[in-house]
């Protein structure tokens, strides 16, 4: 068992890749930067690609079904956004609103059934809001940013739609209670989460990190594993991933580059990173991490000593507490229900 563990560790699946979305992503985010490049903001291009994320969820069902969960999503996400940047002025209220996005997202995502990356995007957008000190009349203008590449994504998504050879899957119709009753676990699922998260942020809060998010984004990050074993494997996976990411972001950083050179290799990474975590998800580290560091770089000055340093640490804490806890919880639930026979308790006819 424990060779097999660590044998996957290194395991390289063969990765399944829609070629047009992968394409079509790739354009929306070169449109979305060449706006930011040519308009000399270079907000519209870090704002307008967390909306292009949007098209991660992209699954092949009908056109109607496809536009309703993206508007959804894309509401969710901007609501998570901008919940975290009105924060950022009272820190202590930080951990609350971290907590009950993870609570609802998670519920949200898993009772309707869309596949990874779920909650994650959401996480991540409101963690890095609540580190923007912007003035409140400037919230609208950056959320703007965020919907032109969301609306971007949703013309591409039509397009990718339409170039599928397969039929689209049909959804079943459902009510919310019929999702309820056949996945009963979701709001013990969802609980466990936002508390993960809640604790996360007061822990990066209180250990004074640089860009304290990061430890946020790793724990949720880590957390989207299927069971204890894949995210004990994640956990192993995204910190040496990072260092190795690490080293090549310090490359990058210190390489003297014009913005448009940036905006290819970022484009690069992430097309590179796309390919990899369908592959391996270690290996997809080694290019988030520059990518996410050469994004930073585009919009204001950066320590890149002190940039790194604090990324490995907000990384590693982070994983290991998505570890812990999801250890935690799955022991504990294990015990508690071998000791109280909860599967007898409502199964059994009373006396």
């Amino acid at each position: 068992m424990k060779n097999n563990f660590f044998k996957d560790l290194l395991h390289l699946h063969k990765p399944k890749i829609n070629a047009v979305q992968l394409f079509g992503t790739i354009l929306c985010m070169t449109f979305i930067f060449f706006i930011g490049y040519f308009s000399h903001n270079m907000s519209i291009a870090s704002f307008g690609f967390l909306g292009i994320f949007i098209l991660m969820y992209y699954e092949n069902i009908p056109l109607k079904n496809l536009l309703h969960r993206f508007i959804a999503i894309t509401l969710f996400i901007l609501t998570s956004f901008s919940a975290g940047i009105l924060t950022s002025s009272a820190s202590w209220f930080t951990p609350i609103i971290i907590g009950l996005i993870a609570f609802f997202g998670r519920v949200f995502f898993r009772l309707y059934d869309i596949k990874k990356p779920g909650v994650f995007f959401c996480i991540l957008v409101a963690a890095m809001g609540t580190n923007i000190n912007v003035p409140f009349n400037q919230v609208p203008i950056l959320c703007s940013y965020y919907i032109l590449g969301a609306v971007i994504a949703m013309l591409m998504a039509i397009i990718v739609h339409f170039a599928e050879k397969e039929a689209p899957e049909i959804l079943e119709e459902k009510s919310i209670s019929q999702h309820v009753y056949e996945d009963p676990g979701v709001f013990i699922d969802g609980i466990f989460y936002g508390s993960t998260l809640f604790l996360a942020v007061y822990l990066s809060a209180g250990l004074q990190l640089q860009n304290p998010y990061w430890m946020v984004i790793s724990c949720a990050a880590i957390l989207q594993g299927d069971n204890l074993r894949a995210i004990l494997q994640r956990n192993i996976q995204r910190i040496l991933g990072t260092v190795i990411g690490i080293g090549i972001a310090a490359v990058l950083l210190y390489t003297p580059l014009t913005t448009l050179e940036t905006i290819f290799i970022i484009i690069t990474l992430f097309t590179m990173s796309q390919i990899a975590v369908r592959t391996n998800y270690g290996l997809s580290a080694f290019f988030t991490t520059p990518m996410a560091l050469l994004l930073a770089s585009l919009t204001k000055e950066i320590d890149v000593p002190s940039l790194l340093q604090y990324r490995f640490i907000g990384i590693a804490l982070g994983s290991l507490l998505g570890a812990f806890s999801a250890f935690l919880i799955t022991t504990g639930l294990k015990f508690y229900n071998r000791s109280f026979h909860l599967h007898e308790s409502f199964d059994k006819d009373p006396n």
